[in-house]
């Protein structure tokens, strides 16, 4: 295992979990297409998935941290990934932090297509032009794919490391020689080419949102806002992480395949709030069952969205937390709370 403090930090935070909950207790909810309903990866599933990923990263030399030629070699070995908002993303992301890799993301399809980098992550309808892209190896790819494809499977990917199933971590660290370099810390470049930031921020600012929102075990918190943004991983999912609840995903992995389409996000909040109140039902000690959104990740276009209709409110019904962004910056509670239709938002940035 990579034992920069970050990769330890997040090992023993998906250990404890796992072991604080039953074997299939779920973690991460996320909208099957497919079946057009929500389903659930277990708190064991996602911390053997992301060790899998991790392990392969190892492999396929992503995280090989040579001195020389440093600064073009950390250009080089970065992981491209365009890839909506879906359990696959989040296991991907938490496997670089697990293995010392460089993530990087672009807003645009040109600017993702251009950046310089060691491979990437797409979805399977997007594999063929992320297959012209200069790189060490051919595109990972989610979603249905021809077995001819010139593609790895994500699939194949996970069964072919799905050994380190058992005791996680420690397996891991065992097979597939992962980097012990303690300076091997993920950096997230989301965006960016130039201004990336390190899993130690990232996790800085995941405390101050688990803080911030008095997140419980018991919570489910809905992350609105891009996992590829700090907002959404950084503050939504490790917050949630680090306080042991549970997460879930509204978005679908082919969410981010072409640019002229632009994202619903208000829609799928509201689909997954939807699916959280049809399926929740309290018990007689008054507590709501495991699947409903007690707390939310979002921004103001999503606020604004929500607040246009009235009905939406008891949506809101289980909700008692969030935070919104409502600018630049990673300031906690600069600005008075935000009203979600009667739930006080946390602010996150400042306003203009």
């Amino acid at each position: 295992m990579n034992k920069d403090p970050t990769s330890v930090l997040l090992a023993h935070t998906l250990r404890e979990n796992a072991h604080a909950n039953a074997p299939n207790a779920p973690f991460v909810y996320f909208f099957d297409e497919n079946e057009k309903s929500f389903r659930h990866l277990s708190f064991a599933d996602f911390r053997d998935r992301s060790y899998a990923f991790a392990a392969a990263l190892n492999d396929l030399g992503y995280t090989n941290n040579q001195r020389e030629d440093k600064e073009d070699q950390e250009e080089k070995k970065k992981l491209s990934i365009r890839l909506g908002d879906s359990p696959e993303l989040l296991i991907a992301l938490t496997g670089a932090i697990l293995s010392g890799t460089k993530v990087q993301s672009s807003k645009t399809e040109g600017e993702f297509l251009s950046a310089k980098s060691f491979g990437a992550l797409v979805h399977s309808s997007f594999s063929g032009k992320a297959g012209e892209m200069v790189g060490a190896h051919e595109p990972i790819a989610v979603g249905p794919a021809g077995l001819k494809e010139k593609v790895v499977h994500w699939e194949v990917l996970m069964n072919a490391y799905g050994g380190y199933g058992g005791n996680g971590e420690e397996d891991a660290s065992t097979t597939g020689g992962m980097s012990s370099s303690s300076e091997n810390e993920a950096v997230f470049y989301f965006n960016s080419t130039e201004k990336g930031e390190g899993a130690e921020t990232l996790f800085k600012y995941g405390e101050r949102a688990a803080k911030a929102m008095e997140l419980r075990r018991e919570d489910v918190v809905m992350i609105g806002v891009p996992l590829l943004h700090a907002m959404g991983f950084g503050f939504g999912a490790l917050g949630a992480m680090m306080a042991g609840a549970r997460i879930m995903v509204p978005g679908t992995c082919d969410g981010v395949v072409d640019d002229s389409v632009k994202i619903d996000r208000a829609g799928n909040a509201k689909r997954a709030l939807m699916s959280s109140i049809s399926n929740s039902r309290s018990d007689s000690s008054g507590s709501v069952s495991e699947e409903a959104v007690t707390a939310m990740v979002s921004d103001m276009h999503i606020v604004k969205a929500l607040r246009e209709e009235d009905e939406n409110r008891a949506l809101l019904k289980n909700v008692r937390t969030g935070l919104v962004k409502v600018g630049g910056g990673a300031n906690v509670g600069e600005h008075a709370p935000v009203d979600m239709l009667g739930v006080p938002f946390v602010t996150v940035g400042k306003m203009k």
